[in-house]
């Protein structure tokens, strides 16, 4: 069995709460016990805050060249072919006009377009190649370091190197962690305003109903059940609840600059809660081996298959002994998918060669320092340990989201804990601002480069996140044909975001390409029936066609997602059917087979504004086809009678 790596002590005064005794557990969490007190008033918020990021485009380049002196017109030349050679296949930019020259003389042009970040790094090159040419780079905006407004950020000293932590607030100047889902397996999640529009989707993968406390077995619902234990139970006296996956979620990636509680390490990236720790706060290997290999979306039996793989694993637990095979296949399972597997070191001041996973291949292990960047006196050591980030003492621990409840959960709050269960996730959150540069990047760079720029008072092991983030070279990614005209007509990089993913194959001859703005991911489709256009992921008319089997399913967009009085709405074509799926507030989004015989009914009944909004998609009942609609209208089909309705 495993046990989390976290412990808990009472708590400098400064801090908004205090912390209680600490855990003792076989095979468990790596962290402390946390108060669940409500601090009696909030912290200042930190002084300095932006409301946005600088764009990441620009329409400028900086060009000095070795004869300041030539003409206006050979530099601009120079400009316009060096673009030609660099962003072939792509609408080729030209020099608009000349801005201004620079102190060192230096030409500061306009185009006739933008540059994402990959084109710019593209026609850099190719001018800095030109023998005319002394320097060449992008002309771009700035604005003020990000710094989160969230109230107890002050709090964080893991977030400040003045305070003893890293650099999380110069890493968020390149980094979100945007469009990364960060699978934390541990006790669950409880609900947590700092939380809740995090999740994605997670999994309970506890088989055992004595461990479990929800009375049945593997099932869709992750929510932690409490880990308390009697006097005797799992150790001599009583224990309270740790909320030990609610505090780990919050480290990695809770939600920022909303004006309250915590900040995450990528406070961008999503949160896959899978519980794989329950009473006592124990866990059984061959649950855990599932889960990450679940987690990565790697098929498991039994299982449904994970509709959104995490893009880094955290495991802040560790168990006695060498690591077996069932652990290191489920882990090299991650690994070959691209999942790096962050795991903690352990709390028992010992070599981490002994305990496992920390020993297993192939994974990221994390052991704690103090907030003066020496080891922590509890945490592990040894060959092993890749890297150290800051998991916090008695005096000087950690803060992050828990529950209030002692036993069972009831309302969220924020607590102290300490242990490497605690610098796990600000590692897991690192990869995530990584991944966000490189999603393809694989594990072995990013420990590698995790390795490679770690720096501080141990010289080569503690964390240092902008480094690491910077060493990452941003991946760009080529928009051409229709689906790039679609995308430039209607907004391009300032509206959509940049390409996450070059243009691939869909069903039946189509093709399509994904893009993201601010961790809010659009697909674009195309196929020669329909043309292009664009789907937003994130809206429930998005999510409906994503959970109706995208092209397979109801086949190319033929319209974008329109906003209209009551709702919105999208059309879809395969081959000769229609279908349409519709959204509003009163009844959700669901599904009209506009070319069927209920949907054209509707159609001629006057659409939303006859019957009304459907209700439900169509549905069987009593050997007739059915659909309900708003305005209190139920159709009915047979093959033998057609369309007919009821109210």
């Amino acid at each position: 069995m495993l046990f989390p790596h976290s412990l808990t002590r009472a708590s400098r005064a400064a801090l908004p709460l205090a912390v209680t005794a600490a855990l003792v557990l076989g095979a468990h969490p790596a962290t402390a016990q946390p108060t669940t007190t409500q601090p009696t008033s909030a912290p200042d918020a930190p002084a300095t805050t932006a409301p946005a990021d600088p764009p990441t485009g620009t329409d400028r380049v900086i060009v000095k060249f070795k004869d300041t002196a030539a003409p206006e017109a050979a530099k601009e030349k120079a400009v316009d072919a060096a673009a030609q050679d660099a962003l072939a296949g792509a609408r080729t930019p030209e020099v608009e006009d000349r801005v201004k020259t620079t102190a060192s003389r230096a030409d500061v042009l306009r185009l006739d377009r933008e540059l994402d970040e990959g084109e710019q790094q593209k026609l850099v090159s190719e001018l800095r190649a030109d023998p005319t040419v002394e320097y060449a780079e992008a002309d771009r905006l700035a604005s003020v370091s990000w710094v989160p407004n969230d109230t107890y950020t002050n709090f964080q000293w893991s977030l400040w190197p003045n305070q003893g932590g890293v650099s999380f607030t110069s890493a968020w100047d390149l980094s979100r962690g945007n469009g990364q889902t960060i699978a934390v397996l541990d006790t669950g999640i409880t609900s947590h305003a700092d939380l809740n529009s995090k999740m994605v989707p997670g999994r309970d993968f506890i088989a055992d109903t004595d461990l479990s406390r929800d009375g049945n077995y593997r099932d869709a619902n992750p929510r932690d059940e409490g880990d308390w234990s009697a006097a005797g139970e799992c150790s001599p006296a009583a224990r309270n609840s740790s909320w030990h996956g609610t505090h780990v979620a919050g480290l990695a990636a809770g939600v920022s600059q909303n004006g309250a509680g915590i900040a995450g390490a990528a406070p961008g990236a999503k949160i896959q809660p899978v519980r794989v720790l329950g009473k006592c706060t124990n866990g059984w290997v061959s649950d855990i081996a599932d889960g990450v290999a679940w987690a990565a979306g790697a098929p498991v039996a039994g299982e449904p298959a994970n509709p959104n793989p995490s893009s880094v694993v955290n495991l802040s637990l560790n168990y006695p002994g060498q690591c077996g095979p069932t652990m290191q296949n489920a882990i090299n399972a991650a690994v070959n998918r691209r999942v790096p597997v962050v795991v903690a070191a352990g709390n028992s001041s010992v070599n981490a060669g002994g305990t496992a996973p920390a020993n297993c291949e192939n994974t990221i292990v994390v052991g704690a320092s103090s907030n003066t960047g020496t080891t922590a006196s509890y945490s592990n050591t040894g060959a092993v340990v890749d890297v150290l980030a800051p998991g916090g003492t008695d005096q000087f621990p950690m803060l992050s989201t828990v529950n209030a409840g002692t036993t069972t959960p009831t309302g969220g709050t924020y607590g102290n804990m300490y242990g490497t269960s605690m610098a796990t996730p600000l590692v897991a959150g690192t990869v995530a601002l990584m991944k966000q540069r490189d999603p393809a990047i694989t594990p072995a760079r990013v420990e590698q480069l995790l390795k490679s720029t770690a720096s501080g008072r141990l010289g080569s092991l503690n964390l240092d996140p902008a480094a690491a983030v910077r060493a990452v070279a941003p991946v760009s990614f080529t928009v051409t044909g229709g689906i790039a005209a679609k995308w430039r007509e209607t907004g391009g990089a300032a509206r959509w975001g940049n390409p996450v993913t070059n243009e691939a194959d869909a069903a039946n001859g189509g093709r399509y390409q994904e893009f993201v703005k601010d961790g809010r991911k659009v697909t674009i489709y195309w196929s020669r029936a329909t043309g292009a256009h664009i789907v937003e992921n994130a809206t429930l008319v998005g999510r409906k066609f994503i959970a109706g089997g995208r092209e397979r399913g109801y086949g190319y967009p033929k319209t974008d997602e329109a906003r209209v009085r009551g709702g919105a709405y999208q059309v879809h074509r395969k081959g000769t059917s229609e279908t349409k799926v519709l959204w509003s507030p009163a009844t959700g989004a669901h599904a009209v087979k506009e070319t069927g015989a209920i949907g054209g009914a509707w159609k001629r009944a006057g659409l939303e504004r006859g019957w009304g909004w459907p209700a439900t998609d169509e549905y069987r009942a009593g050997g007739e086809v059915q659909q309900r609609f708003s305005n209190g209208v139920t159709a009915h089909w047979t093959p033998q009678r057609g369309t007919w309705t009821m109210r």
